[in-house]
């Protein structure tokens, strides 16, 4: 069983919503820091900020063509490619779930792979996530995706944006599981709702967990042993 710390490393500390304010997310910024997350993530206006917080002590994690995917793959690229100037260690990217949608499946995989060619060549270390926002896709589409995305060169595969009607489901980290295999690591994000359901979901195969109850899990973390 994993430790508390390194449950708290497996855990990006995020902070996205539209109304979030300078303070909060400085906030946010340090408790990434003190609790050891594995980054915080915030919105693209808010990476330089961010990072000039951490420094070197935690990464900074970002989104793309967030949240529905629906930029054009030059824009997605240009955008990253700025997050990386400003200091983005970590890039999360929504499919296009509309071309995925409409079976033109070629478009969405050719996106990927010109998106993580870009960015990897402007920062080879640069971690990318794609996400396929699984609660608008049936199980085919779940499994086209999972395909795609193991062909892309990315680093991750990640459930959800957080702004869909549903998020992370243990069957969906168990399709992705099966799928990618070990060719590319899977995050679980969204509607995490406690500390079991996490585990749960890490037991599966996610090695990542999105959230932003992160603090309050780490505060259940020695009232729930029902895992010793």
């Amino acid at each position: 069983m994993i430790t508390k710390e390194q449950f708290a490393a497996m855990q990006d500390h995020s902070i996205l919503e539209p109304y979030a304010t300078e303070e909060a997310i400085r906030k946010r910024c340090e408790e990434t820091v003190k609790y050891g997350f594995s980054a915080v993530y915030v919105n693209p206006c808010w990476v330089s900020f961010a990072k000039k917080i951490v420094g070197n002590r935690a990464k900074v994690g970002t989104v793309v063509g967030f949240p529905h995917g629906a930029n054009t793959t030059k824009i997605k690229i240009l955008e990253a490619l700025e997050e990386i100037e400003n200091g983005a260690d970590d890039l999360d990217l929504v499919i296009n779930i509309s071309k995925l949608k409409s079976g033109d499946f070629t478009y969405v995989e050719d996106e990927l792979k010109q998106f993580v060619k870009s960015v990897k060549e402007k920062k080879p270390n640069v971690v990318v996530k794609i996400i396929i926002e699984t609660c608008y896709l049936n199980h085919d589409e779940k499994v086209k995706a999972c395909e795609i995305v193991a062909r892309s060169g990315a680093d991750y595969i990640k459930t959800s944006t957080g702004c869909g009607p549903a998020g992370c489901k243990v069957s969906d980290i168990r399709i992705m599981r099966r799928i990618v295999g070990d060719k590319i690591k899977i995050k679980g994000a969204d509607r995490i709702s406690s500390v079991e359901d996490a585990l749960s979901i890490i037991e599966e195969g996610a090695t990542l967990l999105g959230e932003s109850h992160a603090i309050e899990w780490l505060a259940d973390w020695e009232k729930q042993l029902w895992f010793d």
